[in-house]
């Protein structure tokens, strides 16, 4: 079975029975036959085959994605009884988002160079979706689960949404008790396109859409949270940025009992994403690792 996987794998990334034949050093004839043997064993059809392309199943993408955790598990396993273990070191590149790699990521990386002095780290903070497979990155942080279906991925810690304003703020300005009462306040929201107009609020099946009018926003969280802190409004930030904040009364959470997202659809939780070439790289190895124990859910 780990033989199919690993063929199964490789027609996927390169994308046609050929490639992949040439790479494996067998004929396309013999990998046909064994993908054949594959998805009868399955009892599904893992990929729809036509005279110009490869296309993978909804079936097929997961067995994909499971395929690729089990032969980089397997490699951690044949690295763990080498006499010789492969050294951790030299350069893991990684992109995320500004405010998580600011308030998180930074000081993890440095816990993790403590742990490994020989790797060489190369941090991007931007906001912008990135494709990470064309993209010269390791790793890539980001909300929701990637589409790519050749990535691997692990979902780290939720990233669950709460609005705040310092105490100066809320004491000159009017209560809010409803999701509807911010069309009254000073918002300071995201620079993208939906986030910088609608909030979304969600008690039990009580579901609602707030149009705000920000006056400050910003495509990083990082400069929301200061103009909060300095008494400029209202914003809706990841609780886990500011937990700091609410312990020491900095900023004050507004609407407890509502259930705040950036999102309709709630995609508060972050992912893990890494190409499969890169696993072979034992740094890149050690930094998921370290990353899915610390932030792992």
């Amino acid at each position: 079975m780990l033989d199919a996987m690993e063929q199964f794998v490789k027609i996927v990334d390169l994308g046609s029975f050929s490639a992949a034949a040439t790479v494996l050093g067998k004929n396309p004839s013999t990998l046909t036959r064994r993908l054949d043997h594959l998805e009868h064993e399955l009892g599904t059809t893992l990929l729809v085959r036509s005279t110009r392309r490869l296309d993978l199943t909804p079936d097929g993408e997961h067995f994909y994605h499971q395929a690729l955790g089990i032969l980089s598990s397997v490699e951690d396993v044949k690295g763990a009884f080498q006499k010789t273990p492969q050294p951790v070191s030299g350069l893991i590149s990684i992109t995320t988002f500004d405010t998580f790699g600011r308030e998180t990521l930074v000081p993890l990386l440095a816990r993790f160079r403590d742990r490994y002095p020989d790797t060489r780290i190369a941090l991007s903070l931007a906001n912008q979706v990135i494709d990470l497979y064309n993209s010269p990155y390791d790793i890539a942080v980001r909300y929701g689960r990637p589409e790519d279906s050749s990535l691997i991925y692990r979902p780290l810690q939720d990233m669950s949404a709460v609005v705040v304003a310092s105490p100066q703020y809320i004491e000159r300005h009017a209560s809010v008790n409803t999701p509807e009462d911010l069309q009254n306040h000073t918002c300071l929201a995201f620079l993208k396109p939906r986030q910088f107009t609608w909030w979304y609020f969600r008690k039990d099946k009580d579901a609602r859409k707030i149009r705000i009018n920000p006056v400050m926003a910003s495509e990083g969280g990082t400069p929301l949270l200061m103009w909060a802190r300095a008494h400029q409004g209202i914003t809706m930030v990841s609780r886990s940025f500011i937990e700091d904040d609410l312990a020491n009364g900095r900023l004050v959470e507004l609407l407890p009992d509502w259930q705040a997202s950036l999102t309709e659809h709630n995609a508060s939780k972050i992912y893990l994403t890494w190409k499969a070439a890169s696993s072979k790289n034992p740094a890149v190895r050690a930094l998921v690792d370290f990353l899915v124990d610390e932030l792992g859910t």
